[in-house]
């Protein structure tokens, strides 16, 4: 993809930015959802595999995703905390609206291929299962590095950034399961700068390593790979659903799901 944009096409980036950094501080969310939905998935994972010369549309999107973070995080908390039905649905919206592009860049056409339903399952399933499941407890916090910790840390943390970049995954559930979450939170709340390192280079490889693996299979198998991906985004609408009440207030909530996708819908790069 050309990094010579316009301005209003860095606008635009920037904003897709910001709402990944949004998605990051939603529950069960996952950043690499709305990439993908908002279609600049493809380019950032080859962004990511190839930095040096996507640097702009990179530092765009971090700072777009860094500015969505510190001025909506309070925002999405409240909203949780007092709206968490109507949050989730229009997150749920967002995603769908999304959808129709996704299809149109998947482009099934031609013969149909039985790989496309177990790449599809392959993704629905285990995000399903993950968001359904009973959230596990916490351990306590690694606060000393050694060579077993440090080789733990760095492994939780490249799982971690991995998880954050593959659609309808969540990093921070991931690194709850692994009981590694108040090993990370501490680290930062602490700034245990040994530890903060390791974790540091753990989420630098586990990043990249997913981008190139992303990127080469979008590029050699990419019908197979959206199949993949499509699982993936429909597992996470079944995670993210948060029940109905069966009441006024329950079905005009449901009002959020349409606005939600409105939203999708013209974040796509149709």
């Amino acid at each position: 993809m050309s990094q010579n944009r316009s301005l209003k096409e860095y606008l635009g980036l920037f904003g897709k930015g910001a709402l990944v950094g949004v998605a990051n501080t939603v529950p069960g969310v996952s950043g690499g959802t709305i990439a993908v939905v908002t279609g600049i998935y493809d380019e950032l994972m080859d962004s990511i595999s190839h930095f040096i010369k996507s640097w702009k549309f990179l530092a765009v999107l971090i700072l777009g995703a860094g500015t969505g973070i510190l001025i909506f995080a309070r925002l999405i908390e409240f909203l949780f905390a007092n709206y968490p039905s109507q949050t989730l649905y229009s997150f749920i919206g967002l995603i769908l609206g999304g959808v129709p592009f996704l299809w149109h860049k998947a482009d099934f056409g031609g013969k149909f291929n039985p790989l496309w339903i177990v790449a599809f399952l392959l993704g629905f399933i285990p995000v399903v299962l993950m968001g359904l499941g009973t959230e596990p407890g916490e351990t306590a916090p690694l606060t000393d590095l050694t060579l077993s910790t440090g080789l733990m840390i760095f492994l939780a943390g490249a799982a971690g950034a991995a998880a954050m970049i593959i659609p309808g995954v969540s990093g921070s559930f991931l690194l709850l399961l692994m009981g590694m979450y108040s090993t990370f939170i501490g680290a930062v709340n602490d700034l245990n700068l040994p530890i903060l390192a390791v974790a540091g280079l753990g989420v630098a490889v586990g990043i990249l390593a997913v981008a190139r693996v992303m990127t080469f299979c979008l590029a050699r198998f990419p019908k197979v790979t959206y199949a993949a991906i499509f699982g993936l985004v429909f597992g996470s609408l079944v995670a993210l659903w948060p029940g109905l009440t069966p009441d006024l207030t329950g079905f005009l909530s449901l009002l959020f799901i349409p606005l939600g996708a409105l939203a999708g819908y013209f974040l796509g790069d149709r």
